[in-house]
């Protein structure tokens, strides 16, 4: 089967997906501080995870300029974050370098070369199944670092919900609304199943299940939600119940009965 060709695709700029992934990320994270699931500085790592993981799929892309400067930063974070696995082994500045420098290389260079070599864009990576395993393997790195169940999960579900608005985002671009018909591009992002890779196909998949044994319990997070559905209705958190800017209207109310 021939592969699509990219001009097949009618693909929302980076920029976009930078936009709407930053946007949404934005209001995931806003509803984890809102409900007690995040700290204000918990509730940025988690916004910027969202937003990481709304630009992953387009990894497979290796003639974008922008997507070579997500994964040089990708690669850079995820150095630090192996630096700082493996800190208390090795406690030199020499050991240190070497060890992140060696991480960097083999992330930005080795990965990225074979990334490129057995995928082609709206290929594997442009899945339903590829956002699971970025989610999970995003769980067990979270998890390896040292932080909680709860932690790790929701820092999975902000990289797994991010992914997939990328996939919905592109979906969107394949529709031709103004001339109300679909382009060839329409599923080949929001898919199960890779028809031009099925080999990739089925190494995700497997991926996938292995995923899955390694991943700490759900339980944390499902008894932290449990709890804050307990306290107070979740959609009291997200819609007024009093009005808009309650507050702000009282403090203006009050200013105005003392100025006259």
């Amino acid at each position: 089967m021939s592969r699509f060709r990219s001009e097949d695709f009618p693909l929302a700029a980076f920029g976009v997906h930078l936009s709407v992934g930053a946007l949404a990320s934005g209001v995931v994270a806003t509803g984890l501080l809102v409900t007690g699931l995040a700290s204000p500085g918990e509730m940025l790592a988690y916004l910027t995870l969202g937003t990481a993981g709304s630009l992953a799929p387009d990894l497979d892309a290796d003639n974008s300029a922008p997507v070579r400067v997500v994964f040089t930063t990708l690669s850079i974070a995820a150095a630090f974050a192996l630096l700082f696995r493996f800190a208390p082994l090795f406690p030199t500045v020499a050991e240190l370098t070497l060890l992140w420098v060696a991480g960097f290389l083999g992330l930005r260079w080795a990965v990225f070369a074979l990334i490129t070599r057995l995928t082609h864009h709206r290929g594997v990576f442009h899945s339903v199944p590829a956002a699971a395993v970025f989610g999970l393997l995003t769980v067990i790195t979270a998890t390896s670092l040292g932080q909680s169940g709860l932690r790790a999960w929701l820092a999975g579900i902000c990289v797994g919900l991010g992914y997939l608005v990328h996939l919905l985002l592109d979906e969107v671009y394949s529709l031709n609304l103004f001339g109300a018909r679909a382009k060839r591009s329409l599923g080949t992002a929001l898919k199960l199943w890779s028809g031009t890779s099925p080999g990739a196909s089925v190494v995700l998949y497997l991926v996938l299940l292995a995923s899955l044994l390694f991943v700490p319990s759900p339980r944390p997070l499902l008894e932290r939600l449990d709890a804050v559905g307990r306290a107070s209705p979740v959609s009291d958190r997200f819609w007024p119940r009093d009005g808009w800017f309650a507050p702000l209207r009282s403090a203006w109310s009050a200013g105005l009965r003392r100025a006259f």
